[in-house]
């Protein structure tokens, strides 16, 4: 099966967008017949971000600070950046610039797209937990959500975050804004229970007012996803078997995800088994498998307990 990517443009003018689309046409054949699919959310196996304006510069400086490399979009010759991309778009750089950080070299933006061609080759992993709080209350969106912390409708108030209201309730959460709004860094920080400000079912319907609508599940995965990167969550950790009661939906729009998600649906498997029948990088391994836990679809088997969240 032609393997699919996924290109992040964060920040860019519809123009730069739809010149990227038709350069990748060209460029997924380069790749021996895989296709690219261009997103406007983080998370892609390539992340492009537009600097030439002050949101951008901002994205781009956070995803840095964050641990990522993502490249530079901008018509200054002087901005400094691992990986940079000129406007206008030129196809031969950007095309060449997409070959290098794809391809595993030093300073790449993205972890490796493609399995190995021998997974029996695939060395000795070891698998590291996320860090945990040291106050009790404390946990990342993800851990809160995945715990039920919040029972009824709350309003987030955390510093850093932008307004956010989850109603976990009717299963719905409301953001005046994209979910690319809010950076992989973001997730990755602890806040205390209180940080959620519980409302009325009364009070419930002025404060979404002209919010959008959301299914819990995407913020779910998102913020499984993003909390922190090639760390396992610690309940994941050891002599497990796990296996998905079900693919979540965010899972199968990502061709990476959707691979792991047909094996682990199967059969109950070893993180070690899981990384061998798949090939992919550890890193993605475990950003997958940490977004499902959040979501509730990931059975955990240790010791012949099975507990189901």
């Amino acid at each position: 099966m032609p393997h699919t990517s996924t290109l992040s443009v964060l920040e860019a003018g519809h123009r730069e967008r739809t010149v990227m689309r038709s350069l990748l046409n060209l460029a997924g054949v380069r790749n021996g017949g895989g296709s690219w699919q261009v997103i406007e959310e983080p998370g892609g196996d390539v992340v492009i971000v537009d600097v030439d304006n002050e949101d951008g510069e901002t994205r781009w400086r956070s995803l840095r600070e964050g641990g990522y490399s993502p490249i530079a979009l901008t018509r200054r010759r002087e901005f400094a950046a691992d990986h940079v991309l000129h406007k206008p778009l030129r196809s031969r750089e950007f095309l060449e610039l997409l070959d290098r950080v794809t391809s595993g070299r030093p300073g790449a933006a993205v972890v490796e797209a493609d399995a190995p061609e021998a997974a029996e080759s695939l060395p000795p992993t070891e698998w590291v937990g996320l860090d945990q709080p040291e106050e009790p209350d404390h946990a990342t969106l993800a851990e809160h959500l995945r715990r039920q912390t919040w029972t009824g409708p709350v309003v987030l108030e955390a510093a850093g975050w932008p307004r956010l209201v989850i109603d976990p309730g009717s299963g719905s959460w409301f953001y005046d804004g994209s979910i690319g709004d809010m950076t992989p860094k973001l997730f990755s920080r602890p806040m205390a229970a209180g940080a959620g400000r519980p409302v009325s079912s009364a009070d419930l319907v002025d404060e979404v007012e002209s919010l959008v609508r959301r299914p819990l599940s995407e913020l779910k995965w998102f913020a499984g996803l993003a909390q922190s990167r090639g760390k396992l969550h610690p309940d994941l950790l050891g002599e497990t078997e796990l296996m998905l009661t079900q693919a979540p939906g965010e899972a199968m729009k990502h061709e990476r995800f959707a691979r792991l998600a047909r094996i682990l649906i199967r059969a109950p498997l070893g993180i070690d088994e899981l990384h061998r029948q798949s090939g992919e990088a550890p890193e993605n391994i475990a950003a997958f498998l940490n977004a499902c836990y959040t979501t509730g679809r990931l059975l955990v088997n240790r010791s012949a307990r099975v507990a189901g969240f």
